[in-house]
């Protein structure tokens, strides 16, 4: 007997508190039962599969492929018990041997048939032959014989878009997506950890959809668009109405959902037998094309409120298949409403390619309230291939608010034919929206005598993202001197941030004659960031030398003896770059040439400097023997020597020793 003591006295404490706390979160997945052996999967650190087996006398034997080598069950186990006692009640006992091994002799058949009223024995059979397809190549080889001249075989019912949305709502319902499952297509997954899950998953939903696929192929082939696209609106149908699978213990489709997954893979089984280039290059006979179109039409026309769709008819109100309506795409509902789904607008889109097909679908889409972009791109299509220009410009100042692309194509087709009024119309109305796009749009083909208002703006987005000065010396001709101001501000308060390059707010102040307030710009700046300070030195010195020189020297002080970022390459060769800078100067050669002679000979350990000082050419050694030797003239040897006496003056000095 199977009990919650018999599970303890397999379990250690803690295992058998593990189990619990499992059994409680929900972690093991629907038990699956045959005969004495149960089986479902244990979701832990990954999907365990956890078998249990009652034996006789009451003894159950429990089965994981976890790593657990230790004493006792593991805790998936325990949870696999628990839940069977949960489940199947806490007095499970092992069935006698009677009860596993039925008769199955030619005599009990025989009892059972005779004991079995003849509509349940049809009613087994049938169940049998509509589950396995081999059976029921047999049977119909049996009974029904391949009809003869003189007894001519019956036509086939009619295959409907709705009997063909049951098949594909109740086959798509009917999946699980369990262990049992990824045991059938893909055994090997649960060595890693999701691996093949998904795949094995689309395996199986393949399987219901590829025989429509081949169907819908076989017939365009055939070019019978009707009974293709018949089949196509019933697959829709049925796996818009199977809203889920019966289960889905992988959340596979928790987040794009089951009909839109579903409806990707039928899609891209279409796609495997070419029949998108199919629909784009076969011209279909018009009254085959005209029976199509009636078809999508009359299946999508319904009035306000009417309908719950597949999913309510199938799920509130189950009907068996025998008992279902003839075909209901065939009913036309008359006033009612023509919403076609996105899903088909693909397939109306490669469908117009043909001028008759063309020329009926445009009075069906003329039925649409409210067309979406899709149909709108329909729609275009048609235009352009019965070149019906108003058309064409009509549906695209519609639908332009809701595409760049579309808004682009209306603007080259004003441009192209001179309507330069409508053209500058199109963008007032879209520049905003739509400005990432349309900004170098109007760059390229407006100038600021034709429309200011529209080239200004652009020509300063262009400034802004690109620091173009020539953009700027152009946009000072148009700009009021506040205009110039507030941009100019900007710059500079985008160029002070770290991160940002300060270069283009220093370019603007020349460009402004306002080069008083460069130094303060940059001084404000942190050096150790920005690495435009060189630039921005260069420009700063021919008017502020002897601050640009006193901010250096400071600087350079101040980083050489910083514990935490002053020694090292990147800060030498910061140094050495500031120092290079003021060099533009010619008054500044001089002391900026001694101060680097005072680094040279003030940090001797400082390999790295002194190579840097040299590659850079701000000092002058010889080479004697292995070491470098600085070489400086008498008048600048005393200069260092007194250089070296006051190196100890406090860094905020307003004169520095250089001069």
């Amino acid at each position: 007997m199977l009990t919650r003591k018999a599970l303890q006295s397999l379990a250690t404490a803690t295992s058998f508190s593990r189990g619990e706390d499992y059994l409680r979160a929900g972690s093991v997945g629907r038990i699956t039962r045959q005969g004495d052996q149960f089986q479902a999967t244990v979701h832990g650190t990954y999907p365990y599969k956890v078998q249990l087996m009652l034996k006789a006398g009451g003894e159950a034997r429990l089965k994981c492929n976890c790593p657990y080598d230790f004493e006792g069950i593991c805790k998936h186990e325990v949870a696999l018990g628990l839940a069977v006692i949960e489940q199947f009640g806490p007095d499970l006992q092992a069935s006698r041997a009677t009860d596993r091994l039925p008769d199955t002799s030619p005599a009990a058949l025989a009892a059972a048939l005779h004991r079995t009223p003849a509509d349940a024995q049809l009613a087994f059979l049938a169940g049998l032959l509509e589950q396995d397809e081999a059976l029921r190549r047999q049977f119909l080889a049996h009974v029904a014989p391949p009809a003869t001249a003189a007894a001519p075989a019956a036509p086939a019912a009619e295959i409907t878009s709705d009997s063909i949305g049951t098949e594909v709502y109740e086959a798509l319902s009917d999946l699980a997506f369990d262990e049992e499952m990824l045991d059938q297509y893909d055994p090997g997954y649960r060595y890693d950890e999701h691996a093949g899950i998904l795949e094995a998953a689309d395996e199986a939903i393949d399987e219901v959809l590829i025989p429509h696929a081949e169907a819908v192929a076989d017939a365009l082939h055939g070019g019978r668009l009707t009974e293709a696209l018949r089949r196509w609106v019933g697959v829709h149908a049925g796996s818009t109405a199977a809203t889920g699978p019966a289960a889905d213990d992988y959340d596979l489709f928790g987040y794009e959902g089951y009909p839109a997954h579903v409806q990707a893979r039928w899609l891209a089984l279409l796609a495997d037998q070419n029949l998108p280039q199919l629909l784009e290059t076969t011209a279909f006979a018009p009254a085959e094309t005209e029976a199509a179109l009636a078809l999508l039409a009359q299946r999508y026309r319904e009035p306000a409120g009417a309908g719950q769709g597949l999913q309510a008819e199938y799920l509130k109100n189950p009907t068996p298949k025998d008992k279902q309506p003839a075909d209901q795409s065939a009913r036309p509902v008359a006033g009612g409403r023509l919403r076609i789904p996105p899903h088909f607008h693909d397939l109306l889109h490669a469908l117009a390619h043909d001028p008759a097909t063309a020329a009926q679908l445009r009075p069906l889409l003329a039925e649409v309230p409210a067309p979406g972009l899709g149909l709108a791109r329909v729609l275009l299509r048609v235009a352009e291939v019965l070149a019906d220009e108003a058309l064409w410009l009509r549906t695209s100042e519609a639908f332009a608010a809701h595409d760049a692309t579309l808004t682009v194509q209306l603007l080259d087709r004003y441009r192209a034919s001179g309507d330069r009024a409508s053209l500058r119309r199109v963008l007032h109305e879209r520049g905003a929206q739509f400005a990432a796009v349309l900004n170098p749009y109007i760059l390229q083909h407006l100038t600021p005598a034709e429309d200011a208002a529209l080239y200004l703006p652009a020509l300063a987005q262009r400034c802004h993202h690109t620091q173009s000065l020539p953009d700027y010396h152009l946009l000072r001709r148009h700009w009021s001197p506040a205009q110039r101001r507030s941009f100019v501000d900007e710059q500079l308060a985008l160029g002070a941030r770290t991160g940002n390059n300060p270069l283009f707010g220093a370019e603007l102040l020349l460009a402004e004659n306002r080069a008083a307030e460069l130094l303060p710009y940059l001084l404000r700046l942190n050096w150790t960031w920005h690495r435009s300070v060189p630039e921005l030195l260069a420009l700063a010195a021919p008017t502020h030398p002897d601050d640009c020189l006193d901010a250096v020297l400071e600087r350079t002080e101040a980083l050489l003896h910083d514990p935490a970022g002053g020694r090292g390459r990147a800060a030498y060769q910061r140094i050495t770059s500031w120092l290079t800078a003021l060099t533009t100067v010619a008054e500044l050669g001089p002391p900026v040439a001694l101060f680097a002679a005072h680094l040279y000979t003030e940090y001797p350990r400082l390999a790295a400097l002194r190579e840097e000082l040299r590659a850079a050419r701000l000092v002058r050694t010889r080479l004697v023997g292995k070491q470098h030797q600085l070489v400086v003239s008498e008048a600048e040897d005393a200069e260092v020597r007194a250089l070296l006496r006051d190196r100890h003056r406090p860094p905020g000095r307003k004169q520095n020793p250089l001069r």
